[in-house]
């Protein structure tokens, strides 16, 4: 009997053999990046849609969410979102120069029977710090099952905005800034509305 392109039993069996070795070894290595990636879903997802934004500024598709974050300047506007927001949970991050309002926003929203965690920012010229800081936020928030959380970049310089946001966007929250007018160089919080910056749904 022939073989196909004269080759002899021998070494169809060895070519028999080396595949069924070749199949049996991507099997194995599809299912343990299956397992990898179901166990880092998340990261996963998130680096697939990296800086995207499925929504840009408009009107607020959400205002229920059930955590909010704070880059801190004055206890106004943060105390006045939470009014209009009612979340859960509040998040303020604070630097030498904020951190009378953020106590006394603290202390505000506690009487309100409201979650509050207080981050310290030591350089809010540095947005890794901030975005560090944010990320350490957002997920524990996320530890206590709420799974809809918002940023206010609209408090703190321009470092601090920036970190925050990028810290957002790497995992998943909305973003969002509060516009205000001013009166006799004060804020006055009756023009103020909230816009938002990204949002996710």
């Amino acid at each position: 009997m022939y073989n196909l392109f004269n080759l002899s039993d021998q070494t169809w069996q060895l070519l028999d053999q080396s595949g069924i070795l070749a199949g049996n070894f991507f099997m194995l290595v599809s299912v343990l990046g299956a397992v990898y990636g179901f166990i880092n879903r998340n990261d996963l997802r998130h680096w697939l849609v990296r800086n995207r934004f499925p929504r840009i500024g408009g009107e607020l598709h959400n205002r229920h969410w059930q955590g909010l974050i704070f880059t801190v300047s004055r206890a106004e506007v943060p105390l006045w979102v939470v009014d209009q927001l009612q979340p859960l949970w509040v998040g303020l991050l604070v630097t030498q120069f904020s951190a009378a309002s953020g106590e006394q926003i603290k202390q505000s929203l506690q009487r309100q029977n409201r979650q509050v965690m207080l981050c310290y920012i030591d350089n809010p010229d540095d947005p890794k710090e901030v975005y560090g800081q944010t990320r350490l936020l957002i997920q524990s928030l996320q530890q206590h099952n709420l799974d809809k959380i918002a940023i206010d970049i609209t408090g703190g310089k321009a470092p601090m905005s920036l970190g925050a946001f990028m810290a957002a966007e790497e995992l998943g929250a909305d973003s969002i800034y509060v516009s205000t007018e001013q009166q006799a160089g004060k804020i006055d919080m009756s023009s103020a509305k909230i816009i938002a910056i990204a949002q996710r749904s």
